[in-house]
């Protein structure tokens, strides 16, 4: 009964809706519990995870929906600017970097709505594959980040006299985790990957937000 309060406090001390270390250590807790790994080995796993979480200060959570996929939504708001001129300059951002004309993507004033797939490439040398839905309306703008996935190249290469061809693969966000149940050689790759993706949706939103405000300013000359 005791074993099962502290699954319970590692899995609802965390927030329901997001991928995070708790989640992770109620995972390996639970194969603990259901006897698929030995006491041992869990002492070991519990020791090195928790040393890896504090070299990077915290685990970077993701934030998920209802139905436990990653789901990034910001809502903002900017005083003054009406609906027509927000879905303009949105679509003159998208055009202005990342080359995605009208053409390219959904886009409908009257309802709002731009939708996009788009892929960026990350430092981490991954690129990140991404759906973007912008709900707009007077003086402010949904956005949001679903279908999140990742790209990786592998070079071509010889082995044992034989050429190897280049590999691509294609995996989503939720394939990565749980991190805790790999190899601990993986987890800073895994864990730096998230990080990577937290950091480059939270600077896109700025980004858009620096551009609406500063439209004017920037087109008078």
């Amino acid at each position: 009964m005791k074993n099962s309060i502290i699954l319970l406090i590692l899995v609802f001390g965390s927030n329901l809706y997001a991928q995070t270390d708790s989640i992770e250590k109620a995972i390996i807790y639970e194969k603990l519990l259901a006897k698929k790994i030995e006491q041992a080995e869990f002492s070991t796993i519990w020791t090195k995870w928790n040393q890896t979480i504090k070299k990077i200060s915290k685990y970077p959570d993701l934030p998920l929906d209802q139905t436990g996929q990653v789901h990034y939504s910001f809502l903002k708001e900017f005083a003054g600017i009406n609906k027509e001129k927000l879905f303009t300059r949105i679509l003159e951002y998208l055009s202005t970097n990342y080359g995605l004309f009208p053409s390219y993507l959904y886009s409908n004033l009257d309802d709002g709505k731009i939708i996009l797939r788009n892929s960026v490439n990350l430092i981490t040398g991954d690129n990140c594959n991404y759906t973007s839905v912008i709900s707009i309306k007077n003086e402010k703008m949904l956005i949001e980040f679903i279908n999140i996935g990742y790209q990786t190249f592998n070079n071509g290469y010889y082995s044992d006299g034989a050429w190897i061809p280049e590999k691509t693969n294609n995996y989503g966000i939720n394939q990565v985790y749980p991190i805790i149940l790999k190899k601990p050689s993986e987890w800073n790759s895994d864990l730096t990957l998230f990080k990577t993706t937290n950091e480059f949706f939270n600077s896109e939103i700025e980004n858009f937000s620096h551009y609406v405000i500063n439209y004017d300013n920037s087109n008078v000359f």
